[in-house]
């Protein structure tokens, strides 16, 4: 027996050495494929910074090419208005302000009023209105008074009237 106990274990242990083997080899494809991977995209970067350099090289060469034949203008510097156009603004803001006052002054009174509260001076009644007032008032004075008598006179003629529905009648004659 011990002879085949030695024997399953010797193929147990190749059977494991293979299977170890076989997943090293996996493993090695992997990373030779990820290698491999990794090496082709710095292949295509260094490719790409190749074709920028040409490609700036080449529009340096352009450019020099085309400096000759175009001539180059100089502008000066801007350093503010000449005093000329200084003169000119300080006069647009000053016509600008005066006709700002002009329009607004008077709106601003009139808002300024409105806010005050202050009835606008009215004109004096002259005396002929105010007799007439007077009038008018002692008119709806004396109106006011006949109404109060008409309403007594209806207060006694309804009164007269419940007291003889309340009595009974007599036929005696």
């Amino acid at each position: 027996m011990p002879i085949q106990s030695c024997q399953t274990q010797v193929a147990e242990a190749k059977q494991q050495a293979i299977a170890a083997q076989q997943d090293a080899a996996a493993a090695a494809r992997e990373a030779a494929a990820a290698a491999r991977e990794q090496a082709r995209a710095q292949a295509q970067m260094a490719r790409d910074q190749a074709q920028m350099v040409r490609d700036q090289a080449q529009a340096a060469r352009e450019f020099q090419r085309m400096q000759g034949q175009f001539p180059v203008i100089a502008v000066p510097p801007m350093h503010g208005p000449s005093p000329r156009q200084e003169k000119m603004m300080f006069s647009g803001f000053v016509l600008v302000v005066l006709a700002a006052v002009v329009i607004f002054y008077p709106l601003m009174r009139a808002f300024a009023r409105r806010l005050e509260g202050r009835p606008r001076p009215a004109d004096a009644l002259d005396v002929g209105s105010s007799e007439r007032l007077q009038r008018i008032e002692q008119a709806i004075d004396a109106m006011a008074i006949e109404i109060a008598r008409i309403s007594e006179g209806q207060r006694f003629t309804t009164r007269l009237l419940a007291e003889r529905a309340a009595s009974p009648i007599s036929l005696k004659s």
